[in-house]
């Protein structure tokens, strides 16, 4: 195989690999989101007493959560807002669809990827039985 084709495929798989991890990192807030609309939407949570939270490096402080007051919000570059559950919820409604979105975009991306790779591969192998 000759040297030039060979560093192509190399190329190809370190973007198919660097996808990958796009993917998956958008997969693990994907997840998040979802726990966390869960969350807010659970009416027993509102219920009970007594709460572990989370405050970082694992560790957890018992605590209560009222969700009948406004929620402090990440709206991006370090600014926070504060807003209802149900504004909270609708918000993380459309992450959630932003990121299946993206997640999409990278799956069509990656399927070209392969695509290209496997066209490189068996144009080169072509060529060598020749």
């Amino acid at each position: 195989m000759a040297r030039n084709v060979e560093a192509q495929l190399n190329y190809i798989e370190s973007l198919i690999s660097s996808v990958d991890s796009q993917i998956d990192t958008l997969n693990k807030a994907l997840i998040e989101v979802q726990n966390t609309i869960e969350l807010l939407s659970n009416a027993d949570v509102v219920g009970s007493q007594e709460k572990l939270i989370s405050i970082g490096s694992g560790l957890f402080a018992k605590g209560t959560i009222s969700l009948d007051e406004d929620l402090i919000v990440p709206i991006g570059s370090g600014v926070y807002v504060a807003e209802s559950k149900e504004k909270s919820v609708d918000r993380l409604k459309k992450n959630l669809e932003d990121i299946k979105a993206s997640i999409q975009k990278l799956l069509d991306q990656r399927r070209t990827l392969v695509d290209q790779y496997n066209t490189v591969y068996a144009t080169e192998a072509t060529r060598n039985v020749k």
